[in-house]
């Protein structure tokens, strides 16, 4: 029996970068919520970009943000990881040096930091997925705890592009995962959905074959691996089809939509 149920957002229920939703998810959850299934929005989303995403029913899910860096509760953080202030200085300065037509942010638990608010990165953050990000004249020289993850943005070729310097660069020290084909964020070593996941197996006294998740991306494999039911909707990558056990019809068809169905 199904007890947890946790899906990705951008490119799994939705078109990347957007706050509408189709409403049947929200009745369709709150009935799996009452029926005793508790359900997770796991995402490489900032919290409260998750709660816009999810407001008719946003006090009764769990989260997990930040790529799996932040596991909450609509009140509380159950669990936080923190990249080392040498590590996100290190990857400001490769970007800065290495890859001039990137851009990149870095995120702390409730709000996330740029460089230019003009920028077309800053605005699709603000406008489409509804994020708080403040500008900072100089990252490497703001006073900031708590950073969570480094995002570096691209408009299309982000895993492209630092595939040549940046990847082999930081990837023996963080965890580094395409996120969509903008993005490539960086978790603090060994932390990713799949963790988070095996988190909240942990605290709720779930086992992995009560446990059933969704995704799209190479971020998402280890959330998938970390679950006895697992499906990759058909637009995924093909890696991230092949280590689901099952696959669902696209986000625009609703594929995950006609799963939840399915526990009812």
């Amino acid at each position: 029996m199904i007890k947890l149920i946790a899906t990705d957002i951008d490119g799994t229920l939705l078109r990347d970068g957007t706050l509408m939703l189709d409403p049947e998810y929200m009745t369709v959850i709150e009935k799996l919520i009452a029926k005793g299934i508790r359900f997770v929005a796991c995402s490489g989303r900032q919290f409260i970009s998750e709660r816009k995403l999810f407001a008719p029913i946003r006090d009764k899910l769990l989260y997990i943000t930040d790529g799996g860096t932040v596991v909450r509760t609509p009140k509380e953080i159950l669990k936080v990881h923190t990249l080392p202030e040498e590590i996100w200085h290190g990857m400001c300065e490769t970007v800065r040096n290495e890859l001039p037509d990137c851009d990149y942010f870095i995120a702390t638990p409730d709000y996330c930091l740029a460089e230019d608010a003009g920028s077309r990165m800053f605005r699709w953050l603000t406008d489409s997925y509804g994020y708080d990000i403040r500008e900072s004249a100089d990252l490497m020289k703001t006073p900031v705890d708590n950073v969570i993850k480094f995002t570096v943005y691209h408009p299309s070729a982000c895993e492209k592009m630092c595939a040549p310097v940046f990847t082999p660069t930081w990837q023996s020290r963080a965890k580094l995962a395409s996120a969509g084909k903008e993005w490539v964020d960086c978790n603090p070593l060994g932390v990713n959905k799949g963790s988070a996941i095996r988190f909240l197996q942990e605290y709720l006294g779930i086992a992995p074959d009560e446990t059933c998740t969704f995704g799209d991306n190479l971020n998402d494999i280890e959330m998938l691996q970390s679950a006895g039911m697992s499906y990759a909707v058909s637009n995924a990558r093909e890696e991230v089809i092949a280590a689901a056990r099952d696959t669902c019809a696209p986000y625009w068809e609703n594929g995950v939509l006609q799963v939840l169905k399915t526990f009812l």
